[in-house]
């Protein structure tokens, strides 16, 4: 490995001119010849790295618009490393890329729907030829403000960490690959600059119509330097010998808060948060047909009914547990048009429906048995845990049964043929149309959860099989992909979070060990997709205004290159189960990031959240946007668009699957996820006594789990009704003893 200082002189944003020093990280000062500037170096030790402090000092102006970037090189370069940029390049996003307009749905020909290699829209990805390639971003673009990569050859593992601001300006992060002369570079740079073009979401017009290419004109140039100016870029190096994929991803999630921390903050109460969504959902979203809608702009259809995914049949689930009058009554209407009026002859449920008709997935010319398997995935994971809850406060499942174990079927069918899932299937001849994703990767879970339910091996063994196959073709190479329909096969976080979430089922369902270290390993690969820190947003736009923290909000995947409000769709609460099965109390911390970050992007009748569309968000609704990237246009950094969208969801199951408030007496562990302060004042054998303070605007009551982390009878299908409630009011403050 070796390290270089580079200065470039721009004409826009194409480079005219450049002067690189190769460096020894030893040395603490060099001179450009070419530029009016100086840089010294500063260095720190890491544990496996090293903290650069490398400070410009300028003696003159600077003519032309510039950029300084320190650059982390080697020269025995493999193609088959893997390159990641965290929540924007997995394995280098080496796929094949085709120009397919928005949504795009690309399907293979039928003799090659299982051989042919993955497919991509035009995003930012390395070459899978042996050329040079480059992936140049700025640090909104991710999820962390690193790169860096994994020498499968070597056992080990390399990456460049900074900081997503330097003084005033972004910083940006490029890979620069050549695979002719075996040299690859990862660099740091500020301000940051996307050389020539840059990815930009939507078909582009060229002067000759649109184009699907989804490259535009960068809009990004260097910065004129004034005579005694400074600038101090920092960066973190990183090198780690002898260990393995799973390593790696685990050590990248350990040092990405080295440089930039999050900030604890209080905002809005879960509580707060749930039933400003429940009153939401009362008023729009219950249709005059007896279904919780996924939106409230029913002349849409995707807005009416689309399976699970953003919402159907998800939604029912929490209202069902928190409710005990008219929202359960409305959650059992749901399960039953689901089952009633949604299910084909075949088992499976249509992907999507509105007014009356059913829609294909994957674009309007497609039959409307064009199926998204992950939809059906989810769906009958959910409906399975709505299924146990009323089986355990004993009411009658027996209309349900038949027509939840006819999907379960469908699913044994589709493996049982193919060995796999696949991404999209035609539900009326049961034919996978899109293969090579792990999309429907929650069908693990949903089998194993139906295995209890219906007292079915089978269901359990096919599973186990599933998981097997996911694991190497997928955890194993360190991309998990294609959750999302209007993806193709792009990697993503939804898939690896289902994935997570089915492991840790697989694991309560079997205690076979092998299902828990494979959620270990899966749960570093999702955790890379949640910002680490708090994007400072433009001064003038709606988030900084807001006092938004983007850390904790969860990338979507690379393709739509936004963060969002938590998961989708899901709690989080298998890092719950994950700490109370390992004692590893980091899962607590990232389901604290997950989860403590949601409510502050619902939108509440005294404090309603502005869009760009120069609308308010009615009381309840939560939009998908956290925009630190400007792939919308600049414009639409830290800003929100109108409309009803899936965190409302992942905000109502947080409420019913996180406690605010969680106490393990095993390891006297005390774990605050809510918007409250909480203090042990005493811990004694069998209770403990706390210090609760709502530092908020607004009236709550918080959910308290307290137990022992070994006893899992508490964790099964469902814990809500086993927790504890405390009112508490705005800036009260109450004593409160829990006992085991």
């Amino acid at each position: 490995m070796r390290y270089s200082l580079m200065c470039k002189s721009f004409t826009g944003s194409e480079v005219f001119d450049c002067e690189r020093a190769y460096v020894n990280l030893e040395n603490k000062q060099y001179t450009f010849s070419q530029y009016p500037c100086s840089a010294s170096m500063t260095t720190q030790l890491l544990p496996h790295g090293q903290r650069l402090d490398i400070t410009l000092s300028f003696h003159e102006d600077t003519t032309d618009p510039m950029n300084f970037s320190f650059s982390m090189e080697t020269e025995q370069w493999e193609k088959s490393s893997y390159v990641l940029m965290p929540g924007a390049v997995y394995n280098g996003n080496r796929f094949v890329s085709l120009p397919l307009p928005y949504p795009p749905y690309y399907e293979p020909p039928h003799n090659s729907r299982f051989t042919d290699a993955e497919v991509i829209t035009s995003i930012p990805h390395l070459d899978m030829e042996n050329r040079k390639s480059q992936i140049s971003l700025l640090s909104g673009d991710m999820a962390s403000p690193l790169c860096g990569f994994y020498d499968f050859n070597c056992q080990s593992g390399s990456v460049l960490l900074g900081e997503h601001q330097c003084g005033s300006y972004y910083t940006g992060f490029t890979v620069d690959e050549n695979q002719i002369d075996g040299q690859a570079s990862f660099v740091l740079s500020v301000p940051g600059v996307r050389e020539t073009t840059q990815y930009f979401f939507g078909d582009q017009n060229d002067g000759h119509g649109f184009r699907p290419d989804n490259l535009a004109p960068s809009q990004d140039t260097g910065t004129l330097f004034k005579q005694g100016e400074t600038l101090t870029l920092t960066a973190c190096i990183f090198h780690w010998q002898q260990i393995s994929l799973p390593d790696f991803f685990k050590r990248v999630n350990s040092t990405k808060t080295t440089l930039e921390a999050p900030k604890h903050f209080y905002n809005v109460p879960f509580y707060k948060a749930y039933t400003s969504i429940k009153e939401k959902y009362h008023k729009e979203n219950f249709t005059e047909e007896g279904y919780y809608s996924v939106g409230t702009n029913w002349n849409i259809h995707q807005q009416c009914w689309q399976a699970g995914w953003i919402g159907g049949g998800i939604n029912s689930y929490p209202l069902l547990l928190e409710d005990s009058s008219e929202a359960r009554q409305r959650a059992l209407s749901t399960l039953r048009f689901i089952f009633s009026r949604l299910q084909h002859p075949s088992g499976w449920v249509f992907g999507m429906y509105g007014n009356g008709k059913f829609y294909g997935d994957g674009g309007d010319s497609n039959p409307d048995t064009i199926l998204l398997v992950r939809k059906n995935a989810d769906l009958l994971y959910f409906v399975l845990k709505q299924l146990f809850w009323l089986s355990d406060n004993h009411h009658s499942t027996i209309e349900f049964e038949q027509p939840v174990k006819a999907l379960c079927d469908a699913f044994v069918r589709l493996f049982q043929q193919y060995g796999q899932i696949g991404q999209f299937i035609d539900m009326a001849t049961e034919e996978i149309v899109v293969g090579n994703s792990a999309g429907a990767c929650m069908t693990v879970g949903a089998l194993a959860l139906a295995s209890e339910y219906f007292q079915c091996t089978e269901y359990r063994h096919v599973a186990e099989r599933l998981g097997e196959y996911y694991y190497h073709n997928y955890v194993k190479k360190g991309v998990l992909n294609g959750c999302p329909g209007e993806i193709c096969q792009a990697p993503d976080s939804e898939a690896a979070f289902a994935m997570l979430e089915s492991y840790v089922q697989l694991f309560e369902t079997t205690q076979k060990s092998t299902w828990l270290s494979y959620a270990e390993n899966t749960c570093e690969i999702a955790m890379t997709w949640v910002m680490s820190y708090d994007f400072v947003f433009p001064a003038h736009s709606t988030a900084a205004k807001r006092g938004v923290h983007s850390s904790g909000t969860v990338f979507a995947n690379v393709q739509n290159k936004h963060s969002a409000p938590g998961i989708c769709t899901l709690s989080g609460n298998s890092l719950l189960k994950l700490f109370r099965f390992t004692g590893n109390a980091k899962y607590l911390h990232d389901l604290h990031a997950i989860a403590h970050s949601l409510p502050q992007y619902v939108s509440l009748a005294e404090n309603p959240e502005l869009t760009l569309e120069e609308k308010y968000l009615p009381a309840g609704y939560m939009n998908e946007r956290v925009q630190t990237s400007d792939w919308e246009g600049k414009e639409t950094v830290g800003e929100f668009l109108y409309g009803s969208n899936w965190p409302e969801v992942s905000m109502l199951l947080t409420f019913v699957e996180v406690p605010g408030v969680y106490v393990d007496f095993e390891s006297r562990t005390l774990q605050v996820f809510d918007h409250v302060e909480c203090l042990v004042t005493q811990w004694n054998t069998d209770s403990v006594l706390l210090e609760m303070h709502n530092p908020t605007a607004y009236n709550t009551t918080i959910t308290l789990l307290a137990d022992e982390r070994t006893n899992t009878k508490h964790v099964t299908h469902n814990y809500f009704e086993k927790m504890k409630t405390v009112p508490l009011s705005a800036g009260e403050r109450v004593y409160i003893e829990l006992k085991k």
